[in-house]
């Protein structure tokens, strides 16, 4: 009785109407990008409305990435990523007048017409408490170390 129980209810599972407007619903997701290391073109919205630009240097070890980040003229940090998929985080602290800054920043790796752009958005503490936005353009690979 019960291989005909199991049998019947494997059937019902196959003409769920719902499940074909779900499969439709579902979005698919973009191919992942290939390899994000190399260096970028910076450009960010402050939450006062100014804008920032700078380059970013993102390199890897092993499953780790290091960014650097330059920017305006000559406010360097840098910070430490993981990478999941198509989405990039990165945590940084900078020293300032009132203590440790930190930060972190979530992008969503795109591709683009001559390597990744990330787009992305960020906060810190202290500060303001609202997310800002930045995005990385690909300008060209890091050289190979010998």
């Amino acid at each position: 009785m019960f291989p005909h129980t199991l049998l019947f209810v494997a059937a019902i599972g196959m003409f769920d109407p719902g499940r074909e407007a779900l499969a439709k619903n579902t979005r698919q997701l973009d191919p992942e990008v290939g390899d994000i290391t190399g260096y970028y073109t910076c450009k960010g919205l402050e939450a006062g409305g100014k804008v920032y630009n700078g380059v970013a240097v993102i390199s890897r070890k092993g499953d780790v990435y290091v960014v650097q980040w330059m920017i305006g003229s000559g406010s360097t940090f840098t910070g430490i990523g993981i990478r999941q998929g198509n989405t990039f985080a990165a945590s940084w602290a900078i020293p300032g007048e009132r203590g440790v800054i930190k930060g972190v920043n979530m992008y969503r790796i795109e591709t683009a017409s001559v390597g990744p752009r990330l787009t992305g958005r960020w906060t810190s503490m202290p500060g303001p408490g609202v997310v800002q936005s930045e995005t990385l353009t690909f300008l060209k690979q890091m050289e190979e170390e010998d």
